[in-house]
C-alpha cells in the first residue's frame, strides 16, 4: 500500500510540542507548520515541509485547535490527496510530532489489516488502560484537567459530555483510544469518521481524546486497535 505519513506543529517557538522527529523515509512524509522558525529548520531534512499560512496565537489552547482539522480530515489538504474525490495514497498515517515512527512496522500493519479485513482506521489503545484506569470518559477528563491547556476549557468540555450523554452515548466503553497515532485507509468510512470527529472537536475543544471516545461508539467494527507504542516511541511530551 502507498502511504502518506504526516505530522504537524502549530504554535510558538517555546511550545514543548515543537519537535521535529525523523521523517519515515523513503516514504512520502509531510510536516505541516505555521511556525516560520520550525519551517526553516525543516530545510535539508527528509521532510516535505508545508507552510500553513495562519497566525501563531501564542496561546497553547488556540494554537492546538489550529491542528485539529489536519489531524481529523487529512484529505482536505492538497498534499495528501490528488483531487477532491480520490486520494493518490492508499492510506495516510498521522503521528504526533513528539513521536518517532517505525515506518516498516506501519507498512506491514497496513498491508495486513487493510488488505485482509474491512477495518478503515488503525489506532493505539490508550497507554493508561488498566484494571484501575478503565475505558471511561471521566478517567480521561480527570487526567486532562491536570493540564492547563485543557483545564481552561473545563466548562466547554463538561457541556459537551452532558450533551453526548443526553444523546444516548455512553461514558464507558470496552476500549479507549489514544489519538496521537492514526492510520486511515483512503475510503469513505475513514473520511466520515474524521468529519464526525471534527464536528465533535469543535464542540468539545482541544482534548480530542474525549470527543473521540464518543465518536468511536458510532463506528464500531471500523477501527482496529494496536498496543500503544508498538509502531512508535515517544521523543518528547505527547
Amino acid at each position: 500500500m502507498r502511504i502518506a505519513y504526516y505530522t504537524c506543529f502549530f504554535g510558538a517557538d517555546d511550545n514543548e510540542r515543537n519537535c521535529i522527529p525523523d521523517a519515515p523515509t523513503p516514504h512520502d512524509s509531510y510536516y505541516f507548520t505555521n511556525n516560520i522558525a520550525t519551517y526553516n529548520k525543516l530545510e535539508g531534512t527528509q521532510w516535505n515541509r508545508v507552510f500553513v499560512d495562519i497566525p501563531v496565537k501564542n496561546d497553547l489552547t488556540l494554537d492546538a485547535m489550529d491542528a485539529k482539522l489536519l489531524k481529523a480530515c487529512p484529505y482536505l489538504y492538497e498534499e495528501l490527496r490528488s483531487n477532491k474525490e480520490l486520494s493518490s495514497y492508499d492510506a495516510t498515517c498521522y503521528f504526533d510530532s513528539a513521536l518517532q515512527l517505525d515506518a516498516t512496522q506501519v507498512q506491514e500493519l497496513c498491508d495486513r489489516v487493510f488488505t485482509l479485513s474491512n477495518y478503515s482506521v488503525i489506532m493505539a489503545r490508550h497507554p493508561f488502560l488498566s484494571p484501575t484506569w478503565l475505558p471511561c470518559v471521566y478517567n480521561e477528563y480527570n487526567n486532562a484537567m491536570l493540564q492547563p491547556r485543557y483545564a481552561v476549557q473545563k466548562d466547554q468540555i463538561n457541556a459537551y459530555i452532558n450533551e453526548q450523554v443526553e444523546s444516548g452515548l455512553l461514558d464507558t466503553d470496552c476500549i479507549h483510544y489514544a489519538t496521537g497515532f492514526i492510520v486511515r485507509k483512503s475510503n469513505q468510512v475513514a473520511r466520515q469518521i474524521g468529519e464526525v470527529w471534527y464536528s465533535h472537536i469543535k464542540k468539545c475543544g482541544i482534548e480530542c481524546q474525549i470527543s473521540f471516545f464518543y465518536v468511536q461508539q458510532m463506528f464500531k467494527g471500523h477501527i482496529y486497535d494496536i498496543e500503544f507504542g508498538s509502531c512508535f516511541k515517544r521523543i518528547g511530551v505527547c
